[in-house]
């Protein structure tokens, strides 16, 4: 029997102030290894369009340098305040170019779905995710800062829920 190639998922939970970024490597089975992680902090203080170019061009890099094979997204959820899911929605439009820039296919889940497949519990909180991420993936500490480990249950759910094997593309919505 032929070992299967390792397939990376690059998980990213986009936001102006911080994205994480997390990324998996799997041979076709669960829950695959986290090979790296990280954050991306552009400066607070930087015009609106000069952060989002930090978060694609250093996304950019990440891709480069990880070659992944898919990229899985949080995708942003209407809340309370409209402006901070607007910002939410800009930081994932960086993330989707920089993946668009490279041919990868981009894949969204919300927050709750996300929750839903790595703990079993759609409402669980952020301490309950990053305890049950670190079940799923084996490791002896949850992972920090708090978005990459957020990233990195973002790429689990994306293994979780789709695979690897041969569909590595969204499917088609039909209209």
């Amino acid at each position: 029997m032929t070992a299967r190639p390792l397939v990376r998922i690059l998980g990213i939970d986009p936001g102006l102030r911080v994205t994480g970024w997390g990324l998996l490597e799997t041979a076709g089975d669960l829950p695959g290894s986290p090979a790296h992680w990280g954050v991306i902090k552009p400066p607070t203080d930087a015009p609106i369009e000069q952060r989002l170019l930090v978060i694609q061009r250093q996304l950019d890099v990440i891709l480069a340098r990880h070659q992944p094979a898919v990229v899985a997204l949080e995708r942003p959820f209407l809340r309370n305040n409209v402006r901070s899911a607007l910002a939410l929605g800009q930081a994932q439009a960086a993330a989707m170019l920089a993946a668009a820039a490279h041919g990868l296919p981009v894949f969204e889940y919300a927050p709750r779905q996300v929750k839903q497949a790595v703990s079993g519990d759609g409402n669980a909180d952020k301490s309950a995710l990053a305890r049950a991420l670190t079940v799923q993936l084996g490791l002896d500490q949850i992972p920090t800062p708090d978005d990459a480990s957020d990233a990195l249950a973002i790429a689990a759910c994306h293994l979780l829920l789709e695979g690897v094997g041969d569909r590595l593309t969204p499917p088609l919505a039909l209209t």
